[in-house]
């Protein structure tokens, strides 16, 4: 299991700001948590052959419980940080670094300066760091979690140095909901990046079963493949679903209908996306949510907003739900758009048939009226116009259009 520190809280060096053990402990797995050593054995070749592993992936893709049973497994040393917006600075984050190599057994780092002042102060530590590091063996593997809360260029460009002046006592694994600001093109050219993204983590029907196993629910074929379908074998999605299957009598039909107004998946996703979003990007996910799929151009036309396109590729960037699907084109989750749906048609229902109308035009008069099939296909379309043919992205798996 992931290792523990005694302490609950070690000072810093100079008697600073203590260093809070939670945060340079690997989490342990919870009893509902589900090995996945196919994932486990990616981490590892990542470790073994990159000097960089970046695991990204949505909130709740699963990205930090698959590096802590990795952790777990691992027989070299791992120090391990987890990430919070507090830590956006380097006053606060190199301590948590060296604190986590020291616990990792690199004894090197314990005799190290734990307060960096100034700039000449800065390059001097990095430069005794990477040094440290480079002598080193067996290398120590030092896993960021959460490290796109990190945006400081000083403590991004230090991490770089470190990375680049460490050589082969060092082996660094990010987790982040998107690619971290780091220059990930120079490793990938140099064949010394290892990617997991979303894709790679999410579930198989099989080990979606596993889950609802886990919390004492079992479900058909059919259902337990259409439930992985719906959620794409987003992990956070299937353990809520897990959860809410509880209060509800018939749990085949449950997974038809797992958008709902007081569902867990609704209040999840509300939360953690379309509420977190400022303003126009709210309002751009809202209008456009009745599209199957969207473009900076469709976007325009719904909502009125010029700077669609940055805010198109601005959600793509930050999360896994909004994904580009080429020719600047781009889909949202399914679970998402069903949660749009819904929030769409709560507050403002008067808009729904004018934007399915103006929806239809816009389609009509660039050719692409075909594009306009899915789930969320108006009920009514503009006289004379050719109805397009239902979607057929969920085959064998009844569900709600929400429309």
């Amino acid at each position: 299991m992931a290792r523990q520190v005694a302490s609950h809280a070690r000072p810093t060096a100079s008697a600073g700001d203590p260093i809070l053990a939670s945060k340079i402990t690997a989490p342990g797995a919870p009893d509902w948590a589900v090995p996945r050593p196919r994932i486990t054995k990616l981490i590892a070749e990542g470790v073994r052959w990159c000097p960089l592993t970046v695991v990204t992936g949505p909130a709740g893709a699963g990205k930090t419980m698959a590096l802590a049973w990795w952790a777990a497994a691992e027989r070299g040393p791992v120090a391990w940080v987890g990430l919070d917006g507090y830590d956006n600075a380097p006053r606060v984050f190199w301590p948590y670094v060296v604190a986590a190599l020291g616990e990792a057994g690199v004894s090197a780092a314990k005799t190290l300066p734990t307060v960096v002042r100034g700039r000449t102060g800065a390059d001097v530590f990095l430069l005794r760091l990477a040094s440290a590091l480079a002598a080193q063996d067996p290398p120590v593997t030092l896993v960021l979690d959460d490290l796109h809360v990190l945006t400081d260029p000083r403590v991004l460009d230090g991490l770089d140095f470190m990375l680049r002046n460490a050589g082969p006592g060092l082996r660094l694994v990010v987790c982040s909901r998107m690619d971290p600001l780091l220059r990930l093109h120079r490793y990938r050219l140099a064949g010394e990046l290892a990617e997991i993204r979303a894709g790679d983590l999410a579930f198989t029907v099989a080990e979606t079963g596993l889950l609802l196993a886990r919390h004492g629910r079992a479900l058909s074929a059919d259902s337990l493949e259409c439930l992985t379908r719906r959620t794409e074998g987003w992990a956070a999605g299937i353990r809520l679903a897990a959860i809410s299957m509880d209060a509800h009598p018939d749990p085949d039909q449950f997974v038809k209908e797992l958008i709902a107004d007081d569902s867990a998946l609704t209040g999840y996703l509300l939360a953690e996306v379309l509420n977190a979003q400022p303003p126009e990007s709210r309002e751009l996910l809202l209008s456009t949510s009745i599209l199957e799929q969207v473009s900076a151009e469709a976007a325009r036309e719904l909502t009125g907003l010029p700077q669609a396109l940055p805010i198109l590729r601005a959600l793509a960037h930050e999360h896994g739900f909004v994904q580009p699907v080429g020719d600047g084109w781009y889909r949202y989750h399914p679970l998402l758009a069903d949660v749009l749906r819904l929030k769409l048609r709560h507050e403002f229902p008067g808009r729904v048939g004018s934007l399915h109308r103006r929806a239809a035009l816009w389609y009509e008069r660039n050719g692409r009226l075909a594009d306009a099939a899915g789930p969320a296909a108006p009920r009514s379309w503009p006289p004379g116009a050719r109805v397009p043919a239902p979607s057929s992205r969920w085959p064998g798996c009844a569900w709600s259009t929400m429309s």
